[in-house]
């Protein structure tokens, strides 16, 4: 893959991740219940950016269109020095929730079972002064080819 195509695929999943944070307030329930985004009953919560010097990158890509998979990929960053931990959280379209942790090293990946249905995805990092910041909060939407 040439060099160009892999930036522009970190600028698109940069751009996919960072969407979650500019929700309006016209998407969220007024009662605090669930938010149905494209038929899915999921609720989706706010998510934070991590500050400038301890800034990583995580690329989520597609669900692949034959197994249903979620793969996430760790992707490095200025603030990987600083990074303890990742927690990647998907809630599946029939109620299933599966944890891993994704190691902070650049390339390392974690690589969930999904449905034919929209799945929920939550990236928590936390760094090694402790603090803890979700980065990605999303549905993973089922798409066939073609």
């Amino acid at each position: 893959m040439r060099p160009g195509m892999i930036i522009l695929l970190i600028l698109a999943v940069s751009a996919i991740a960072f969407a979650g944070c500019t929700e309006t307030p016209s998407m969220s329930s007024q009662n605090g219940g669930p938010v149905g985004i494209g038929g899915s009953s999921f609720a989706t919560g706010p998510t934070v950016t991590l500050p400038p010097e301890q800034n990583v990158e995580i690329q989520v890509n597609e669900k692949d269109p034959i197994y249903a998979t979620i793969t996430v990929v760790f992707a490095g960053g200025k603030g990987q020095i600083a990074v303890r931990d990742i927690l990647v959280r998907v809630t599946t379209s029939d109620g299933k929730v599966t944890e891993q942790h994704l190691p902070p090293q650049k390339g390392s990946e974690v690589v969930f079972k999904g449905t034919k249905g929209d799945d929920r995805l939550e990236v928590t990092v936390t760094l090694t002064t402790g603090a803890t910041y979700k980065i990605i909060d999303r549905i993973i939407p089922y798409r066939t080819r073609g």
